[in-house]
């Protein structure tokens, strides 16, 4: 009878230990979808704010006359806006990729692999098309004549860089949120 009792014991237990398993690997699914939710999120809160925004900076760029803008500039700046497209639109392609509950662990590892790879050659491709677009930018500004102008551009250029170092460094702190999310999923 005791035996019994402790047979039984034992298969409640690992019942519940099962129960258990499969509730905390919901959970960890669900972390992950979070995490992919929320840099979706943010891809299409800077897309909405890069569509909204470039219009109206090219409309005040246009607008003032005494911005005499070389070719070469306002080239290298569509070139860069094109870049910046380009770039967000593989972002949020590859993140459509990311789907725990429709793929095993190993194929999740690999979209996020992917996705990581793509992040950081996306960031080196911005900032190496923004470069020559600022030395330009600069050069046209100097070559203007005004000292306040070029102060002006300066300035903006540290805040500029600042601020997307800022954005870099929380970005890349959600894609290592996904990758341990992810990671999780293994143990």
């Amino acid at each position: 009878m005791e035996l019994e009792d402790l047979k039984k014991d034992w298969n409640e237990m690992e019942e519940r230990l099962g129960r258990l398993e499969m509730e905390n690997r919901q959970l960890q699914h669900k972390a992950v979808k979070s995490k992919v939710e929320q840099m979706r999120k943010r891809l299409l809160l800077r897309q909405t704010f890069f569509i909204i925004c470039l219009p109206l900076l090219s409309y005040q760029v246009v607008r003032h006359s005494e911005l005499d803008f070389s070719a070469l500039t306002w080239g290298l700046m569509f070139l860069f806006i094109v870049v910046l497209l380009i770039r967000q639109i593989v972002w949020r392609q590859l993140l459509k990729k990311v789907d725990c509950v429709q793929m095993t662990v190993r194929e999740a590892c690999l979209a996020e692999n992917r996705f990581r790879f793509f992040f950081k050659i996306g960031v080196a491709v911005s900032a190496f098309s923004a470069i020559p677009l600022l030395v330009s930018m600069i050069w046209d500004i100097a070559g203007m004549g005004d000292q306040y102008m070029l102060i002006g551009a300066w300035t903006g250029l540290v805040v500029g860089l600042l601020l997307g170092i800022r954005i870099f460094l929380k970005a890349w702190r959600g894609v290592k949120e996904l990758r341990e999310a992810i990671a999780d999923l293994e143990k």
